[in-house]
C-alpha cells in the first residue's frame, strides 16, 4: 500500500523527466540564436568589415597630388606630385615617383631681409625628388559618412631616392642670386589613405617626409641630417 505523498512524488518525477526531454531542444535554439545573431541585430543587417568592395591586387595606381611643404623656414613650398604603384596584393605593392618643387619667399624670409640686409642665412630648395618605395596596406576600413558609406585604405611606405637641390651662396640683398646645384641621397616615409569612389577611381591623401645628409654651411662645413615634410592631396586611378 503506497504512502500519502506518492502522488506529489509520481508528479515531480514527470515534471523532472520533462525538463530533461526538452532542454536538448532549448540549449539548440539558443545556440542557434546566437550564432545567427539575431541577439545583436534583429534586423539581420550584420556586415562582414573584412569582406572588400575595391581591390587593387595585380593593379597599377596611377596618381597625381599637389601640396604644401612644411618643413622650409625661408620659403613657401607647392608641390607637384605624380606617383606610379604597382600593389602585389592587397597588402603590399611598390611605387615610384618624380615630384617638383616651387619656392617663393615667405614673410619669415621677408623680415629677416629687412632686418639684416647684409646677413642672408643658407637657403636650400629641394626642386625634384626621385625615389621609389615598398608599400604596406595594414589597415582596410569602411567609415559611414552622413550615410555614405566611404572604403578606404591607409598605407605605409618607406624608400629611397635622390634629390636635386639649389643652394643661394650669395650673402647681400642686394646682390643677384648665385644657384649652386646639388644632388642628395634620400630616405622617404610616407603615410596616408585611399578613399575609395568607383572600381577605378579615389581621392588621396598622403603625408611625406624626406630625410636627408647636407653641409651645414650649404656647399661646405661638415654634414648634417635635415628633414623635410609635405601634405599632399589628389587623385588616383586603377588600370
Amino acid at each position: 500500500m503506497m504512502g500519502q505523498g506518492w502522488h506529489a512524488r509520481l508528479i515531480f518525477s514527470l515534471v523532472g523527466w520533462g525538463l530533461l526531454s526538452a532542454s536538448p531542444s532549448i540549449s539548440f535554439a539558443a545556440e542557434e540564436e546566437r550564432y545567427n545573431f539575431n541577439w545583436l541585430d534583429p534586423d539581420k543587417k550584420v556586415y562582414v568589415l573584412q569582406n572588400r568592395r575595391y581591390l587593387k591586387g595585380r593593379n597599377l595606381m596611377l596618381s597625381l597630388m599637389g601640396g604644401f611643404g612644411l618643413s622650409n623656414s625661408y620659403r613657401s613650398v607647392f608641390r607637384l606630385d605624380p606617383r606610379v604603384a604597382y600593389y602585389f596584393s592587397e597588402r603590399f605593392g611598390a611605387e615610384v615617383f618624380y615630384n617638383f618643387g616651387f619656392h617663393s619667399d615667405n614673410n619669415t624670409f621677408t623680415a629677416l631681409t629687412t632686418s639684416s640686409p647684409a646677413a642672408l642665412p643658407v637657403v636650400r630648395e629641394l626642386t625634384s625628388q626621385l625615389g621609389g618605395m615598398f608599400l604596406w596596406v595594414p589597415w582596410y576600413a569602411k567609415i559611414n559618412l552622413f550615410n555614405l558609406i566611404l572604403y578606404f585604405d591607409w598605407y605605409v611606405g618607406l624608400g629611397a631616392g635622390s634629390i636635386q637641390a639649389q643652394v643661394d651662396t650669395n650673402t647681400v640683398v642686394t646682390s643677384p642670386p648665385n644657384l649652386v646645384d646639388q644632388r642628395l641621397f634620400a630616405i622617404y616615409f610616407s603615410t596616408g589613405h585611399h578613399y575609395y569612389l568607383s572600381d577605378h577611381f579615389s581621392v588621396r591623401l598622403d603625408f611625406s617626409g624626406t630625410f636627408y645628409s647636407a653641409p651645414i654651411l650649404g656647399i661646405t662645413g661638415d654634414n648634417a641630417w635635415y628633414s623635410d615634410f609635405s601634405f599632399n592631396l589628389g587623385i588616383g586611378v586603377r588600370i
